[in-house]
């Protein structure tokens, strides 16, 4: 039996917390993807219960989490 996945939410919150003591631009890293994913779920692409694997499917499914999170792509110009 597989384990189940994390949720969006869990995931979300560890995140944030691997900001402490990291580099300036690490920080600002972390900062801009977990508010792609935040965006992802008040676009109603994912839900913050979903599992990891789901929302990662879900957001693959939109064109990737720029797409999800309503941002233009960095290759579609």
């Amino acid at each position: 039996m597989k384990p189940k996945s994390k949720d969006v939410r869990a995931y979300i919150e560890e995140l944030g917390k691997t900001k402490v003591n990291r580099p300036e631009q690490v920080r600002e890293g972390l900062e801009i993807y977990i508010s792609l994913w935040e965006r992802a779920i008040e676009r109603g692409v994912i839900e913050q219960t979903d599992g990891v694997d789901a929302a990662l499917a879900k957001i693959e499914k939109a064109g990737g989490l720029y797409v999800a999170a309503g941002e233009k792509g960095t290759d579609s110009g």
